[in-house]
């Protein structure tokens, strides 16, 4: 079942409340294929969570030089990064495959029925290995998320790690995720969405996504120069807890009004995208944006920026940024996504973030942000929940 045409929904969307998309959700098998709680969940998907491959983990222990990964002195295994237009390296830290066992424990614990599994974007292999390294190993990830997929059907859906500077491979690799290996879409680092030319040179790439109904998960990440317009590195020289903030969120903002605003998506309208963190600092800016838009021309910007799915992240812990999000875009545009397992393991933010929107969403919100967005959204992939 393809998504509805991204035309029709700009036409419709003019009208719609904040909440109006809540209603009418086609009915779904009732339990999900394999382990896992199905339709009983309080959560159907955790749109955000990172799964760390042993392939990534075998890959970056034959390196000598950062991105790689190495036995700390205490023989706990540490990843030691570069530093980028997005992070600052830091020391090197914790960082082991995933324990698929004991995730499923904690989903089953917080009542989560589904994950959607990616690589751990924010590392930033777009922007720091060569293609010749960077294809082999998002291809074993692909193969590695896609073996998971298959062993647990009924817990998780994945998205294939994609280079945004080769996109005629990346298309390529899209195709064999969704036709071969079970996958749902893939996943881009932030950055290459930072300026309108960027984003157009992942045309190859999106148009194959238009073909198959792709689901692209933009994570905050650097990536490679040889996509157009790259956010300069600038590494702050004091109180780098706050800048970092600003410059995070800062990208995610230009990132989201590339895809949002201008005409970048409207070939794609079969494809949906899903920007992390609420978009940055986007919902802040809706109330200047949407007046600086009518003086522009453009009628109705805010139908545009509903285009996309946001997903809080991190930010799930945060109530007030994700009321502000409902409140300028609608909680039909949320997706439940809590930034899980960053390190490997079966570290996350999911108890936490989900006992603040416990808090802060009315019943109806949280009916859509937890149930009916995510079956709303995999029914259009072909996906029953």
């Amino acid at each position: 079942m393809q998504m509805q045409d991204r035309r029709q929904f700009l036409r419709s969307a003019a009208g719609l409340g904040a909440l109006g998309l809540g209603a009418g959700l086609p009915a779904l098998a009732a339990a999900a294929t394999g382990k896992g709680k199905g339709t009983s969940s309080r959560v159907l998907v955790d749109w955000h969570a990172h799964f760390v491959t042993k392939a990534e983990i075998d890959f970056l222990r034959q390196r000598s030089a950062a991105p790689r990964v190495f036995d700390g002195v205490d023989g706990v295994s540490v990843m030691e990064n570069l530093a980028t237009a997005s992070f600052a390296a830091g020391k090197p830290s914790p960082f082991s495959a995933s324990d698929i066992e004991a995730r499923i424990r904690h989903m089953d614990q917080l009542g989560i029925g589904r994950q959607l599994l990616t690589h751990t974007v924010a590392l930033g292999f777009d922007a720091t290995l060569p293609l010749e390294e960077l294809r082999p190993l998002f291809r074993a990830v692909n193969d590695e998320l896609a073996s998971v997929v298959k062993r647990y059907p009924g817990r998780f859906l994945a998205v294939a790690a994609l280079p945004a500077a080769d996109p005629q491979w990346a298309a390529q690799e899209l195709r064999r995720a969704h036709t071969e290996l079970g996958l749902i879409g893939g996943s881009l680092p932030l950055n290459a969405f930072a300026t309108l030319e960027g984003a157009r040179s992942l045309a190859p790439l999106f148009a194959q996504g238009q073909k198959l109904g792709s689901h692209f998960f933009i994570h905050r990440a650097p990536a490679s120069a040889l996509v157009p317009g790259q956010p300069p590195l600038v590494t702050p020289s004091d109180t780098e807890y706050a800048r970092w903030s600003i410059i995070s969120n800062s990208h995610l903002a230009n990132g989201a009004i590339t895809l949002g605003l201008t005409d970048f998506l409207d070939p794609y309208p079969d494809v949906s995208v899903e920007v992390i963190m609420l978009g940055g600092f986007l919902p802040y800016l809706i109330d200047t944006i949407v007046p600086a838009a009518h003086k522009a021309g453009v009628a109705d910007p805010l139908a545009r920026l509903r285009r996309l799915y946001l997903d809080p992240g991190p930010y799930s812990r945060n109530g007030e940024w994700v009321k502000l999000a409902i409140d300028k875009l609608g909680a039909d545009r949320i997706l439940f996504g809590t930034d899980y397992g960053v390190g490997g393991g079966d570290r996350g933010d999911s108890g936490p973030g989900l006992a603040t929107l416990d808090k802060v969403l009315t019943p109806q919100q949280r009916q859509l942000i937890y149930i009916d967005n995510s079956r709303q959204l995999l029914a259009r992939k072909g996906v029953k929940v």
